[in-house]
């Protein structure tokens, strides 16, 4: 089990791999499976591979000690080899990023403790990205208190225009209770745009 904290100081990758449906989809969690165990790669962390709902998407929350520890990791040619195989029948984003906010609780990262995942990924212009990063990572006391919420972390894209927000719910009806509150929703206006998947954790390669 890993957490997501500011302290923690990682690396955190969003890797977020798009599919034509559940067998592909399935074809993704085979490989992943398939690869030695994460101690074999000098800084990696945890790869926390979640499962999108509509069998439309794969999101593998990374975790790394260092930037250099990951590109070493990418120069490998069994890593290169597993990646061109991936993008053979799959589109893929990868979004470098760290930490910047976390609730507290922070969250748990568990095969033990399965959590109605809302990863949310954010895309700012510059002149609003501050504001978008400000606002999302504002400490919300009520939140807390709501139905089924359990714990969510804000990420800041290094050098591009994504806010990435990880949130954990204790089930599907209990977000979609909370999304319908005007909070929900900050009024960022039509130039900044945002993904929404909906997933659970499925597996983790660490070390």
């Amino acid at each position: 089990m890993s957490t997501i904290s500011v302290e923690n100081g990682y690396l955190s990758l969003f890797n977020i791999f798009h599919t034509d449906g559940p067998e592909i989809q399935q074809r993704l969690f085979d490989r992943w499976r398939s690869l030695p165990p994460g101690n074999t790669d000098p800084g990696l962390v945890a790869g926390n591979f979640h499962r999108s709902f509509d069998g439309r998407s794969v999101i593998n929350y990374g975790q790394w000690e260092s930037q250099d520890q990951y590109d070493a990791f990418l120069r490998k040619p069994a890593s290169q080899n597993n990646k061109n195989e991936a993008l053979t029948y799959a589109r893929a984003e990868s979004l470098r990023s760290e930490v910047v906010y976390a609730s507290n609780p922070v969250p748990e990262l568990s095969l033990d403790k399965p959590r109605f995942t809302v990863v949310a990924v954010v895309k700012t212009p510059p002149e609003s990205h501050l504001q978008v990063l400000k606002t999302m990572s504002r400490e919300d006391p009520e939140l807390a208190d709501t139905p089924g919420y359990v714990s969510h972390a804000v990420h800041r894209e290094l050098n591009g225009p994504h806010v990435v927000k990880y949130a954990q719910w204790e089930d599907e009806e209990s977000f979609r209770s909370f999304a319908k509150q005007p909070a929900a929703t900050p009024p960022f206006g039509a130039e900044v745009t945002a993904d929404l998947y909906f997933c659970s954790l499925e597996y983790i390669r660490s070390r």
